[in-house]
């Protein structure tokens, strides 16, 4: 019986990643992967996860593509966390941010940062008509106009005390921004900054005028309320709650609808306007809950997308069959 010798060999791999295909890139936030608007570690987890289970459908609604090349790789993971490492080494810039979303659903976002005698103004859109110029402005005051490329996105950037670079100058009498103010993008975005106004990095010396920290004064803090009784309709009873709540440089919103009544296992979709926002299922006592929040605390409450429309007391809203408008709530 002839013996026989094996030889084993060793051959190194391309490095493996994830093609786009249905990957989304964020350009208005782009290290901000699971969409809440801000930049924490669960984005770099987000990335990590799908990288490590590239086959996993549930993580199709983030924007896990950061560095937008139309793939999936560990840089995009790496790329986050640099981010967050550079937050916790610049606690002496401070800067500020708002987010808005336009009645066509294109969404916009505005950037302020100052670091010592920096200060850099960016302002955001996407989802926009491809290849349109739209001027810019904030309560009227002109900033320039910004040019969106082939996928509806475009940027236009101001600053103020660096000579080192080809922006737009920051127009006198502009800041400070405060939530009251309006930005203006064409005709396809206009919206309060307190829509999303919040402070990202403040600055440790920061005081108010007696030398306090301004850390928890609520002393500005504002809500407004919207409330929509709707009809009864094949006795179903059905409610809808939006609320704006402002807490310093803070807004918050949050949109509840409720039924019940209902027929068990009955779908019931949810329209704000003509824009359908989502779907309520009736349980087995034919009850049903639906919450979007800006800030989700809970697995109950999903995040409120850029794209949900602004509400205002004309506003209409249904619930399967049953529409009506909102109203202030006292």
């Amino acid at each position: 019986m002839k013996s026989c010798k094996v030889t084993l060999a060793c051959e190194s791999l391309e490095m493996r990643a994830l093609m786009a295909g249905d990957l989304m890139h964020n350009f208005l936030l782009p290290h901000d992967v699971n969409d809440d608007r801000l930049v924490t570690p669960m984005d770099a987890l987000r990335v990590i996860n799908r990288l490590n289970q590239p086959d996993s459908g549930s993580q199709n609604s983030a924007f896990e593509d950061v560095n937008d090349d139309s793939w999936l790789t560990p840089i995009d993971a790496l790329l986050v966390i640099n981010d967050l490492n550079l937050q916790v080494s610049q606690d002496a810039s401070q800067s500020q941010s708002s987010q808005l979303v336009g009645s066509t659903g294109a969404a916009a976002r505005l950037e302020l940062e100052t670091n010592g005698g920096e200060t850099e103004l960016s302002v955001r859109i996407m989802g926009a008509p491809s290849g349109k110029a739209y001027s810019v402005s904030i309560n009227d005051i002109a900033l320039g106009s910004l040019l969106t490329d082939a996928r509806g996105r475009g940027r236009l950037d101001l600053s103020l005390g660096d000579d080192s670079n080809d922006d737009l100058p920051i127009p006198a009498g502009l800041l400070p921004l405060s939530p009251d103010m309006e930005l203006v993008i064409g005709d396809v975005v206009r919206g309060k900054l307190s829509d999303v106004l919040h402070l990202d990095h403040s600055s440790s010396s920061s005081s108010n005028s007696s030398g306090s920290s301004n850390s928890g004064d609520h002393s500005n803090s504002a809500s407004t309320e919207f409330r929509a009784n709707l009809p009864v309709v094949n006795s179903v009873q059905s409610s809808a709650e939006y609320e704006i709540e402002t807490e310093g440089m803070t807004t918050k919103r949050k949109f509840k609808v409720e039924l019940e009544h209902a027929k068990p296992g009955t779908e019931f979709q949810v329209k704000v306007g003509d824009q359908i926002v989502g779907s309520i299922t009736a349980d087995s006592k034919g009850r049903g809950k639906f919450v979007l929040s800006s800030h989700p605390k809970s697995a109950n409450e999903i995040l409120m997308p850029h794209s949900f429309p602004s509400i205002t007391e004309s506003t209409s809203v249904s619930i399967g069959d049953a529409m009506a408008t909102f109203h202030h709530s006292v």
